[in-house]
């Protein structure tokens, strides 16, 4: 019997208002499923989530690749001059350019950085989309691989072969397990049960085998760079620095992966799913998870995720409950 889902009910005037159903697995570096609410293997799509898994190309072809620069390929940053200029040296690396990347064009998620293009009257580029770190290093991946970097988006690529099988290793599953979508900036986005997700996150925390020193320096890319990875009050920026050990990845819809290295019980990977993409929910399934494996809570963390729900003129209307009936903690 598939055990009960997590919720984050918000409430106003004591009645609840939104419901969020919240699907949890936590892995240890065996690959077992140690605690999980929810439905543990619910097919879903990871999205930025899966970043990490798709630098790992990068970084095994790059090894003496600076970490500022393994950092942004892993992040949905947000369009600061900081993140720009960092993706703008990882292009010039496979003597690539700005045209060269096909991951579609939006405004900065920083609304500073956003604010100033317009005051300048100039129009965002595909540079400024939270993905073109990725796409860099997917592009710098292929000129050391000897892959074409025309088509580097496309299903049948090499480097999205390669990505889809690193999937299906790391998360302990065959590679038919791992289905196929398109992402929002136009390469794969793969589907994979959530406790696959979770081994992935397992991996990264405790690396073994042959990828091992490429995921270490992932992690520690990740780690050492919280503010390349999102961005000014992004959730892995602020939550990454509080937590010792801690590299957290954020994917569309409500999606969160975990690798922790200084829990009670040592390494876990952690991977959930709010049902419905209800992204506000997130923080506070994030900071209910890490309190359940025994991170200690700080009032720096409490304020990520607080429970008093308050209008524009600073009174309080509502409030937040979160349930976490993880099994196995």
């Amino acid at each position: 019997m598939t055990p009960q889902a997590g919720q984050v009910v918000f409430t106003r005037g004591g009645v609840s208002e939104s419901v969020h159903q919240v699907h949890v697995a936590v892995v240890d570096p065996s690959g077992g499923v140690t605690a999980s609410c929810g439905d543990a293997g619910l097919v879903t799509f990871p999205r930025s989530s899966s970043k990490p898994v798709q630098a790992l190309p990068l970084a095994l072809a790059v090894p003496d690749l600076p970490d500022d620069e393994l950092a942004i390929a892993c992040a949905s940053h947000t369009g600061t001059p900081e993140h720009l200029a960092v993706v703008e040296r990882l292009l010039a690396r496979s003597g690539s350019t700005v045209a060269d990347l096909r991951c579609g064009t939006h405004p900065p998620f920083d609304t500073g950085a956003a604010a100033d293009l317009i005051r300048r009257n100039e129009q965002p580029t595909p540079l400024h989309h939270n993905c073109s770190g990725k796409h860099a290093g997917m592009l710098l991946a292929c000129e050391r691989n000897g892959w074409p970097r025309e088509g580097y988006t496309e299903h049948g690529h090499p480097l999205q072969v390669r990505i889809r099988e690193l999937h299906a290793e790391l998360g302990g599953v065959g590679l038919d397990d791992v289905r196929a979508g398109t992402d929002g900036c136009s390469v794969p986005a793969f589907a994979l049960a959530l406790d696959a997700t979770a081994r992935i996150f397992a991996r990264l925390a405790a690396p073994t085998g042959e990828l091992a020193p490429a995921l270490e320096r992932i992690f520690g890319a990740m780690t050492a760079h919280p503010f390349l990875i999102a961005g000014p009050g992004r959730l892995d920026t602020t939550l990454m620095p509080l937590v010792p050990g801690l590299a957290a990845k954020m994917g569309a819809e409500a999606f969160y992966g975990l690798a922790l290295r200084e829990t009670p019980r040592g390494p876990l990977g952690v991977a959930f799913k709010i049902a419905d993409g209800g992204e506000r929910a997130r923080p506070h399934v994030a900071l209910a998870v890490l309190e359940a494996l025994g991170a200690p809570m700080t009032d720096k963390m409490r304020t990520l995720a607080p429970a008093a729900l308050t209008n524009w003129a600073g009174r309080e209307v509502g409030g937040v409950e979160v349930t976490l009936p993880l099994e196995g903690v």
